[in-house]
């Protein structure tokens, strides 16, 4: 009967105490691995982790959120030009000595007709970088997202310390492109 519980807790020890799994042993080797190739033990413990897809639809609204808020921007930006000439403009109007008034008006003129074009510009500004997903599936899984607590040690400081990052995997999992600290 002992047998019998030692054959069944074996194997049952054996997969408690298993390696990281491959996202984990990507990350680590990631954050191991210096730009010119030099590999230093930062004795990294990954403490959570949570994997997810980026697809299509997920990238081109980012892409979109991103480009409203540029559009608002130069929108922004032209209005307010335009306004601020048109008061500098009025306020020349009113002054005394016309010639040099008129000189400047003749200037500022030409600059709002710069920003009102400008502003046209930018309200019927179409992203063209949101045409390059048309021909793909919604669903398709462009990258992986991994959301990760992890601790190691600080050989400078020679302290371990705990951080939080999101890490870019590649669409098959197999890379780590980039970390985004948080």
């Amino acid at each position: 009967m002992r047998k019998l519980y030692f054959f069944i807790l074996l194997p049952l020890v054996w997969f408690s105490c298993s390696s990281p799994s491959n996202y984990e042993k990507i990350i680590i080797d990631y954050l191991e691995t210096d730009k010119k190739g030099i590999k230093t033990d930062l004795q990294i413990e990954i403490l959570s982790i949570n994997v997810s897809d980026i697809t299509v639809s997920d990238s081109t609204s980012i892409l979109q959120k991103q480009f409203e808020a540029e559009k608002a921007k130069k929108i922004e930006s032209a209005q307010n030009s335009i306004s601020r000439l048109q008061e500098k403009t009025k306020e020349q109007r009113g002054k005394k000595n016309q010639a040099v008034a008129k000189a400047l008006i003749s200037r500022w003129e030409k600059d709002l007709e710069k920003y009102q074009s400008e502003l046209s510009i930018a309200q019927n500004w179409q992203a063209d970088y949101l045409n390059r997903y048309d021909s793909r599936n919604t669903s398709e899984i462009l990258a992986k997202k991994a959301d990760c607590k992890f601790s190691f040690f600080n050989p400078q400081l020679q302290t371990k310390q705990e951080m939080n990052a999101l890490f870019i995997l590649s669409a098959d999992g197999k890379q780590c492109n980039n970390m985004i600290k948080q």
